[in-house]
This record gives structure tokens, sequence and C-alpha cells, in this order.
């Protein structure tokens, strides 16, 4: 686009919201004359939630019942649990989906619910129902910032359309532009995009996010989680940013407990670990202390290669 994009200042899911809702709108029958290519991508946008496209939207509400997107179409309930970079908690959902269907007289109760967990920003895994008793998965889906790069790529006519479009296009042109080599070059986008595509398709456990501490946070990979005892072993790849980009990687060898004195029982078995890591090349760490999560040995990254080594190492 020549002009600013509306979206670089209005970053918040408040704004996405707002966006969702607009969209949805059109997929009113009194818009389908005026707007059919709008009235079309709102209905296309159902179809991905697994409701009919040809089903009437009724109304559109932003902020009910704490619910961010509430679409009511002719036959069904669609929540729109609309996030960036936060996640899920507390079984909001389904006390969304309980309190839907406590408020019959509010909402029609012959109508089925159905979910939809949105994540722009980065997302490892698929939203399931922490309680099929109370809704089936068969009627949650979750949508990543891909599927709505994809929906909205035949609309070319619509300002506000097009904008939101070019907006998360902008974070797969951020990942391209950086050196592929060079993992000092990487932004968060890069990461997760490394991260993701190279861990998908393998048989390992993983998850990726923030870790927030009072030294700034950092971003971080954790994978191969193996249960010894009373104690959990795992990897933890940390990247630290500086402007943005990547200003050192530290591969780390952890082990956690549901508390302190779990640890300290295995602090043995812990310490014959970390001597054996040591002579693999990593460094014990200065100020080691057992707690509940510890870090028994670490080293720094350098390169990709030392990265996917960590990764694949056993």
């Amino acid at each position: 686009m020549n002009g600013p994009n509306l979206f670089d200042f209005a970053k918040s899911e408040l704004s996405q919201d707002a966006f969702l809702c607009y969209l949805f709108a059109f997929g009113k029958e009194m818009y389908k004359s005026d707007f059919p290519k709008e009235y079309v991508l709102a209905h296309k946008f159902l179809a991905k939630c697994g409701i009919d496209e040809r089903e009437e939207v009724l109304s559109v509400g932003q902020q009910v019942e704490h619910i961010d997107v509430l679409i009511i179409t002719t036959n069904h309930i669609l929540i729109i649990e609309d996030k960036t970079y936060t996640n899920e908690h507390d079984d909001q959902i389904i006390h969304y989906v309980k309190n839907m269907r406590q408020n019959d007289k509010k909402f029609a109760s012959d109508k089925k619910i159905k979910v939809c967990y949105l994540k722009t920003g980065d997302y490892v895994n698929s939203y399931k129902s922490s309680d099929e008793n109370i809704l089936s998965n068969e009627d949650c889906c979750s949508l990543r910032r891909q599927d709505l790069i994809d929906l909205l790529n035949d609309n070319h006519e619509n300002t506000i359309i097009n904008m939101f479009y070019e907006r998360l296009t902008m974070v797969d042109k951020e990942i391209k532009s950086c050196n592929e080599k060079d993992i000092h070059t990487w932004t968060k986008h890069k990461w997760f995009d490394y991260f993701y595509n190279t861990l998908k398709n393998t048989d390992k456990k993983f998850n990726i996010g923030d870790v927030p501490n009072a030294q700034g946070g950092f971003y971080a990979c954790w994978l191969d989680w193996k249960q010894i005892g009373e104690v959990e072993k795992y990897k933890q790849i940390e990247i630290h940013f500086k402007e943005g980009k990547t200003d050192f990687v530290d591969l780390c060898l952890k082990v956690s407990s549901k508390n302190k004195d779990i640890t300290l029982s295995h602090k043995e078995e812990i310490t014959e670990w970390q001597k054996k890591s040591v002579q693999k090349g990593y460094i014990r760490p200065d100020c080691w202390r057992i707690g509940r999560t510890t870090t028994y040995a670490h080293k720094k990254a350098n390169l990709l290669g030392d990265i996917l080594d960590f990764i694949n190492e056993k």
C-alpha cells in the first residue's frame, strides 16, 4: 500500500476484534447486493469455522458476556476467542459456553454452539475443549495467521480489509528479510518459523513462547521432556534480543519438579548429568543452585548448526 496502514497503529486484540466484527457484519442479508465480495468473504469465514456458508448472519457482537466476538447465525452461535500473542487461560472458552447454555432467554437454546480459537501471533497447539461434556472437539476449530491470509487474499477493493491483510503479510515479509545463515539477524517471528517448521513433522513434543523476567525476558523453545523419577529433564533454547534482533542464544539443559524439595532429593543424580554434559562441552552455571526449575548445564550457540545439533542430541 502507498499510504499509512491503520493497523500499524491499531495493534491491540481489541482492534483485531473490531476488524472481525466489521468483516462479519457484511454477512447480513442487507449487504448482499451492495457489498457482494464482502458478503461472500464473511460467509467463507463461517465455513472455516464449520458453519454452512449459506446460513444468514443475524447479529454481530463485540465483548458480549466477555466474549471477544460473538456471531449469531440462522442455526449457530459462533464464539471467537481472538488472540494475537496471548493464550487461552483458566478454561475461559468453557466458561463462555456454560454461560451461553445458562442464558437460554438471551441466546436461543435451539442453536448449536461453535468455537473458533483465532491466533494471529505465534501458536503451536490447536485448540481442544477441556471438557467434551460441555463442548465437543468437533465443534472447535483453530485458525492461524496464514488461514486469515489465505481467506483475505482474494479481496482487493475494500480498503480496510486490504489494510488488515497487508498487516498480516508484513510478518512473512519480515521473516524473509532475515539472513538464513546469520542467526543474529533473526527476529522473533523468524525463530518461531524456524522452530515450528523444523519440529512439526518430528516425533518431538515442543512448545514455543515468551518467558518474562526482571531482566527483560527471552523467547524460548522447549523440547524433549523426559520424566525420570519425580523430576523432569528437558531442553530449553533461549533467544535473547537487542533492538528486535537476536543478541545471543543459550542452549540449556534443565530439570524441573513440582517443588524444590523434590529436586533436592535428586541432587546427586542431577550432578552426575551435569558432569557428563560438561564432558560434552557444556558449561556449569556460575550460580548453580537447586530449585523447582534448574539449569544444570548450558552453552552458547553461534551458528544455526549448533542449534540443530542441540535439537537432535540424545
